[in-house]
């Protein structure tokens, strides 16, 4: 509960803390069902974990519907969500996915206002994170939040369920825990780029694997197909954290944690999801030679392969991979721009669109 701002007073703080405490305790059964709507799918969309294969599969195709029938019918996708409203609230620095979530949001005429900044919200006055999201749900159909807590988006579902209106919240960023919408697109550039085929992939994570919060995200949407094998390749100090680990045992996904040369391995993967060293949560963020994706490691990748970073990137990939023209192993700059189409899904699905979206010609 670090990290959220619980109010001045310590009668309320207590008393709200004690509750949502017992939330969090309440088991993953409980949790997933608190963010799920009557048919069983994501109203909250919050935790990949709480994903199935029947949702995220849904998500991929109305993308797919939306990429494909953008420019072709762009006045009846406008109107799609008109009427409906959301809060991008992001407490924490972004400009790739508060943009995407933007973009998105105008693409299927969402109106949608921003607060990027608690220095011009009553937070400066004393009022708490609970106060604050349940009076911003009162202006605005969803909210998507962003938050340096690792848990402020079970959060932001507990405070709205206790209010007179709960509306749908989607994690943009959960500290170093959880960002599923990113998962959701990382899955959907993955699914395309081998033609609708997940089963029996081999997907190496390089980086930071254990303050990777998309590293978390897409290996759990990984852990519903059979065949699959994960790499996470990592310096010691950031091997993949032990919930991650142990979320990945239970579902029986075959996994190493590998503490060596990427060089090593790209030669048989079918993904290298390349990630930078998270220094914003301590450290220096310099990375080890054994963790940097050359030209030559390129060269090595089979070429039906791709190479994914979900950005923002530093030195951990060869500027001069920047330069090729037209490698279609190079993933990383298409994967930003299907944020949109993923995002706009999204949003459809939040709003009973659906069948409107998958229906387009």
């Amino acid at each position: 509960m670090e990290k959220i701002y619980w109010g001045r007073s310590s009668l309320c703080s207590e008393h709200d803390q004690r509750l949502f405490h017992e939330f969090l305790e309440s088991g993953t059964d409980l949790l997933k069902k608190a963010c799920s709507n009557s048919k069983g799918e994501p109203y909250h969309l919050v935790r990949s974990e709480f994903f199935d294969i029947h949702f995220v599969d849904k998500i991929y195709h109305m993308a797919k519907s939306i990429k494909r029938n953008w420019k072709a019918q762009p006045q009846w996708m406008q109107s799609l969500l008109k009427g409906k409203s959301s809060l991008l609230y992001f407490h924490q620095p972004s400009s790739r996915t508060f943009l995407s979530f933007s973009s998105a949001a105008s693409m299927v005429g969402l109106r949608h206002e921003e607060v990027r900044s608690i220095q011009t919200s009553s937070s400066v006055k004393g009022e708490s994170d609970k106060d604050a999201l349940r009076t911003l749900s009162s202006y605005f159909d969803s909210v998507v939040c962003r938050h340096p807590s690792d848990v402020y988006d079970l959060f932001a579902v507990w405070a709205l369920k206790h209010s007179d209106r709960e509306v749908p919240v989607i994690n943009a960023g959960s500290g170093k825990s959880e960002h599923p919408t990113q998962s959701l697109l990382d899955y959907f550039t993955i699914k395309e780029s081998f033609n609708g085929q997940v089963e029996n992939l081999k997907i190496a994570f390089v980086g930071d694997c254990l303050r990777g919060r998309t590293v978390h995200s897409l290996a759990k949407i990984l852990s519903l197909f059979k065949g699959v094998k994960l790499y996470f390749i990592s310096p010691l100090e950031f091997a993949l954290d032990k919930s991650t680990q142990e979320f990945l045992t239970s579902r029986k996904v075959d996994f190493e944690c590998i503490n060596g040369p990427i060089s090593d391995y790209v030669h048989k993967l079918d993904v290298v999801y390349m990630t930078r060293i998270q220094d914003e949560h301590g450290g220096e963020g310099k990375v080890e030679s054994d963790y940097l994706f050359s030209l030559d490691d390129l060269h090595k990748m089979p070429k039906s392969s791709i190479l994914m970073h979900p950005m923002p990137k530093r030195e951990e990939i060869d500027p001069r991979i920047d330069f090729l023209h037209r490698d279609p192993r190079v993933m990383y700059w298409r994967q930003q721009r299907n944020g949109m189409w993923v995002r706009a899904a999204i949003f459809a699905h939040l709003f009973d669109k659906t069948e409107a979206v998958l229906n387009l010609s």
